[in-house]
């Protein structure tokens, strides 16, 4: 299976757009922060954490404005 990301550009109006960070942004991330949990994940996982990460934020949390 190969989870597709659609990352948001910014605009708001992809209605095929399921999350807000690509994967590369997301592995530059944890790079970054020596994170040796994100990097044993496989890409489908990688990409189920993103995808569940923005539907968390969307109902979280309300964005008015830019």
């Amino acid at each position: 299976m190969s989870i597709v990301l659609t990352p948001e550009d910014g605009t708001g109006t992809n209605p095929a757009a399921n999350t807000y960070v690509s994967q590369a942004t997301a592995d530059a991330y944890f790079s970054d922060r020596a994170n040796a949990a994100w990097a044993a994940l496989t890409a489908d996982q990688k990409a189920a954490a993103l995808i569940q990460a923005t539907q968390y934020l969307d109902a979280r949390y309300t964005f008015i404005g830019q």
